[in-house]
């Protein structure tokens, strides 16, 4: 008896026993994802649900935000408009 062809069909054998576990390998974790995303997706649902407004907002801050506001909301004073010199010192333009 030829050992040799016997030895190649025992291999090849055993590549198609390897691919097979392989594909079931893949698939397996395929299907782990898919359940791994709708579990993560249902728990971050229900955080999302469940967690509340808070805090209510610091009556002290919320003058410090409308303080801030209104001053950025203001224009220059009295509409001047600055120009340099020839020295390099400003000057105002009126």
């Amino acid at each position: 008896m030829d050992w040799t062809l016997a030895l190649i069909i025992l291999v090849f054998f055993e590549g198609l026993v390897i691919l097979r576990g392989l594909t079931e390998l893949s698939r397996q974790i395929n299907e782990g994802l898919d359940d791994l995303d709708t579990t993560l997706a249902e728990a971050i649902q229900a955080v999302v649900s469940n967690v509340g407004i808070g805090e209510p907002i610091n009556p002290i801050q919320n003058a410090l935000a409308q303080i801030l506001v209104n001053s950025v909301n203001k224009e220059s004073p009295a509409g001047a408009i600055l120009e340099q010199g020839p020295d390099g010192k400003f000057i105002s333009k009126e």
